[in-house]
């Protein structure tokens, strides 16, 4: 779904059918095609066949996720079935899904996205984001995470305590921690502006 949204001092606009991040009226990368430089070899020997279903089951698992959270209804999923489970073993709150940001680094805007989850554990503020992968990748969530991070503070002045990797696959179900690691992570930021001016 398409949305335009301002964000310290900023508008920020996503076309839905391009994927398309706009800053400004500036076309930017998102995070995620950031990562994808890094990350590039990651789905080579997997048709796109299976990689479209696979795409097309996290869709739907992060739309019933979010409307289970946003609005409470359970579409009978195993994966909200989890993650019920997950919020009340862990006893986590969330606050918000979905939440768009714009990285910036020297002042300019370089990346934008939308982060999958942003929550309350322990009286402590993190951002978690959902894979509904056969396996849990950290490495790629480490990256990930500690970019929107970073994107989360510049946009709202909040920084976070904990990063979580929420895995939901078929009867799998984790809450996993993610190490803080923003230097890793503006690492990648760096390479990739440095490698498309």
């Amino acid at each position: 779904m398409d949305f335009t949204k301002e964000i310290k001092g900023h508008t920020l606009e996503y076309l839905d059918d391009s994927h398309t991040y706009l800053v400004d009226g500036v076309i930017v990368p998102s995070i995620t095609q950031v990562l994808g430089c890094k990350f590039n070899k990651k789905y080579d020997h997997v048709s796109k066949d299976v990689l479209k279903r696979a795409s097309d089951k996290g869709t739907a698992v992060h739309q019933a996720i979010e409307d289970y959270c946003r609005y409470g209804i359970d579409d009978g999923s195993v994966e909200v079935r989890n993650f019920k489970f997950l919020k009340n073993h862990y006893k986590f709150d969330v606050i918000e899904n979905e939440v768009p940001v714009i990285l910036t680094m020297y002042g300019e805007p370089v990346s934008a996205g939308r982060l999958d989850m942003v929550m309350q554990m322990d009286g402590k503020t993190g951002g978690a984001d959902i894979k509904a992968t056969a396996t849990l990748d950290k490495v790629y969530l480490s990256y990930q995470l500690n970019l929107y991070r970073i994107a989360y503070a510049q946009c709202y002045g909040i920084t976070w305590s904990f990063l979580k990797g929420i895995h939901l696959k078929d009867n799998k179900r984790k809450l996993v921690d993610i190490p803080v690691n923003e230097q890793l992570a503006l690492q990648v930021m760096e390479e990739y502006i440095n490698g498309h001016q």
